[in-house]
């Protein structure tokens, strides 16, 4: 029994009474869709599993050469380098906006992880990206190179093996690209999208970054599904003999 009259959840339903027709309104449940379309790729994406597998002990020493490479402020772009160390050359002061080097970057890591490479002074160190594909196919697999599919890429890399994404430019005159698979825990529709992770020099110098931005100035290189004719190469590095730093 109430005193006064009044009807307590009446007042209690009576605090907010639009609350229930602003819950119906077109506008609202607009709003309630676009909401769930935005976390829903989110919260699908968080619960995918690892592509590749995770990143091992041997894959961790592997980060570790990548990470102290130096490689975001050496081999710069459009400056004439020391292809091992990446230092300006003070031989040839100067830029030039040709000069580009991902395949000099690449044989550096090699020498650093004792792993064989077309390099200098077997060929110059311009334009080498090219001939390093076409080598990789052929000559490298006596010396242990072994193709594979993106997926066996990222996840060999991420085992510590020294993998690379190349790139042959169908025309002479011009560079083709290549590049260094970063180990990276990312999920199949990441790798399926962007393609494994990179550490890179080039037409810009990235310690991370996706194989879809890294060969985006190439035409047909990167397609999703790893449809494009940018191929992949793997060969073991023997970590026993190494330090974490990349020298013997």
């Amino acid at each position: 029994m109430n005193p006064g009259g009044s009807n307590p959840a009446h007042a209690r339903s009576s605090r907010n009474p639009n609350m229930h027709n602003i819950c119906r309104t077109p506008a609202f449940a607009l709003w309630l869709i676009l909401a769930l379309a935005l976390i829903w790729p989110q919260t699908s994406r968080a619960s995918e599993p690892d592509c590749c597998g995770p990143i091992t002990a041997q894959g961790q020493k592997l980060l570790n050469v990548l990470d102290q490479s130096g490689v975001e402020h050496l081999w710069l772009p459009q400056v004439h380098v020391h292809w091992l160390s990446g230092e300006p050359d003070l031989r040839r002061p100067g830029r030039s906006r040709h000069a580009t080097h991902c395949s000099a970057y690449v044989a550096a890591m090699s020498v650093r992880l004792g792993v064989p490479l077309l390099r200098p002074p077997q060929h110059r160190a311009g334009m080498l990206a090219t001939p390093q594909a076409h080598w990789l196919g052929s000559i490298g697999k006596r010396e242990g190179w072994v193709a594979v599919d993106m997926q066996q890429a990222q996840s060999l890399a991420n085992q510590g093996q020294f993998l690379l994404a190349a790139w042959a430019n169908p025309d002479p005159r011009r560079s083709g690209h290549i590049a260094i698979v970063r180990p990276s825990e990312q999920s199949t529709t990441d790798l399926r999208l962007h393609g494994p992770e990179l550490t890179m020099a080039g037409h810009l110098n990235a310690l991370r970054i996706s194989t879809a931005h890294g060969f985006e100035d190439h035409k047909g290189a990167w397609q999703e599904d790893g449809k494009g004719s940018v191929q992949y190469f793997a060969h073991p590095v023997d970590w026993a003999v190494l330090n974490t730093s990349g020298t013997k």
